[in-house]
Order: C-alpha cells, then sequence, then structure tokens
C-alpha cells in the first residue's frame, strides 16, 4: 500500500508539536482541540456511482507573528473549462487509484500546489467534514490537515501547478467571522461579505456566499465558501456569525441536496442552479 493510500495516523492530539505549543494562540489550541473532534470516517467509495465524487483538502497552518489559524486557497487557472478564476481548495475527483478521500486529497495538493507528502508526519489529520454537493453535482469531501511546523517554511515550498492554479494564498479564519455585509461601511472589517438566495434541486433554496477583499486575488465564494464557512462556525463554537444567518429560511441540509443529486432529480424544472453537462452521443 502507498504511503497516500495508507490510513492516517491518529494520537489524541494530532495538532501538538513543539512548535504549535510555542506559537499558537490560546484561542487557536481551543480551536484545534474542536477540530480534532471531527470524525475520520472509512468511506465506501464503490457505493457511488463512477466519477461522482471528489476530496478537497483544508490546509490549515498558523499564521506567523499572531498564532492565529489560516487556510491555504488557490484561484483557479483561467485555462479550465470549468470554474476558471474560480478561489478553490486544492482537490478533484477520486481516481481508480484512489482507495480513500484523503488519498485524493492528498495528490490533488500535490499536483496543484506541490505539498510535499513524502514525510507525513509534518502533518496533523484532524477529520474529514461531512460531504458537501457541487453545483455539477460531485459530491465533495473536505480533508482536514493541520501543518505542525514553521509556516514559513511550508509557504517556501508550495509552487502552484500553472495548468490548474494561477495563485495560491492564505486566508486567517477569523477574517471570515469578523467579516461584514458589504453595505456597512463602517465595520473596518477586512473582508465583505455579501449573499443571495437561489433556486436548487425540487426548486428549494440555497444561499449563495461572497467574501470579497482588495487584497485578495479571487473573492471567496459558492462551495469553497460553504465549505470554509462550515470549518470557521465549528471551529470557533459559532454558529452564528456576525455576517448574518449561514443558511437561507427552510434551506435543506446538504445530506438532503446529495441524496436528491445521486437519484437524479437535480436539472430538472424549479432548478436554477445545477450545471448539468450532457455527454456527447456516441457513433
Amino acid at each position: 500500500m502507498s504511503l497516500m493510500n495508507s490510513p492516517p495516523t491518529n494520537p489524541s492530539k494530532p495538532f501538538d508539536s513543539p512548535y504549535v505549543r510555542e506559537h499558537a494562540s490560546s484561542e487557536t489550541l481551543q480551536a484545534l482541540d474542536q477540530l480534532s473532534q471531527l470524525p475520520k470516517p472509512v468511506i465506501d467509495l464503490k457505493s457511488f456511482p463512477p466519477r461522482s465524487v471528489a476530496a478537497v483538502l483544508i490546509l490549515l497552518h498558523l499564521v506567523p507573528g499572531t498564532g492565529d489559524l489560516a487556510v491555504t486557497l488557490t484561484t483557479r487557472s483561467q485555462h479550465l473549462s470549468s470554474h476558471p478564476g474560480d478561489t478553490a481548495l486544492p482537490g478533484g475527483r477520486v481516481d481508480l487509484t484512489d482507495e480513500t478521500v484523503v488519498a485524493t486529497a492528498l495528490r490533488e495538493a500535490n499536483e496543484e500546489i506541490g505539498l510535499p507528502i513524502e514525510v507525513m508526519s509534518q502533518y496533523g489529520y484532524l477529520g474529514t467534514l461531512d460531504p458537501f454537493l457541487s453545483r455539477n453535482l460531485l459530491v465533495v469531501y473536505p480533508v482536514l490537515y493541520f501543518y505542525l511546523q514553521s509556516p514559513e517554511e511550508l509557504l517556501s515550498n508550495l509552487k502552484a501547478n500553472e495548468d490548474e492554479v494561477s495563485e495560491i494564498f492564505h486566508l486567517p479564519l477569523k477574517d471570515i467571522l469578523e467579516a461584514s455585509p458589504q453595505d456597512d461601511d463602517s465595520s473596518g472589517s477586512k473582508l465583505l461579505y455579501t449573499s443571495r438566495d437561489l433556486k436548487w434541486i425540487h426548486g428549494t433554496t440555497y444561499r449563495w456566499h461572497s467574501f470579497s477583499s482588495s487584497s485578495l486575488p479571487s473573492p471567496l465564494t459558492g462551495l469553497t465558501a460553504d465549505i470554509i464557512v462550515s470549518l470557521v462556525t465549528f471551529a470557533y463554537r459559532t454558529p452564528n456569525p456576525g455576517f448574518g444567518p449561514v443558511k437561507a429560511p427552510r434551506q435543506e441540509d446538504w445530506k438532503t441536496f446529495i441524496d436528491w443529486a445521486l437519484a437524479g432529480e437535480a436539472g430538472k424544472e424549479g432548478d436554477q442552479h445545477s450545471i448539468i453537462r450532457k455527454t456527447r452521443p456516441t457513433v
């Protein structure tokens, strides 16, 4: 079994290291302790239809000087046919050679941003979030790792694969919690927040989030925003962030959206959000 397909180790505190103990803030340590309670599921990939599952890597590290938590994000290349120029987490579809979603997330991060994965002892595996559904109806598992050493060392080793990624950047998680509505000019927040409610599967409502700033190479929107908001509200135990309600009134949970999509119920009347890619007929 290859390194990337090996089950991750689960020490009692997967975020513990001398560097972290010295440099992490008390708030960060509490957030990491909360995140380490996430499940470490064994997902039966064979139970899903072919090419319907993807994984993304949520790579956290300390912010130099503050000891706060930051997440590694990318801006997708303009050459890509799907979501060019969008902010994304490193990731992609599960390959036939991937035994786990963890393997997928690490492989894709290695391909997209050059993440070193030969020595996994420099990372702590915190767990896997419950799956989300993308607009193009992929079931997406976010896999969460924390870099245990100096962030300067990590950042110096990352390199964008220009075919897929135009930029790598890092966002402090607390900036999400402290984001202000775009019409609040007096807030002084680093991020401005907007949202709109869209009709998705069966005409049910879905809240689309956007966080923007002149300092970001691309705004944080859509599925990536959904994942980061879920991460942040769980990590800091803040189910009602200051920017406003996370869900639209009567919005269904992600499991329901996924069940509907796998049952072939997306793209019908009332669905204004799904992207249905029709396959060309064979001759």
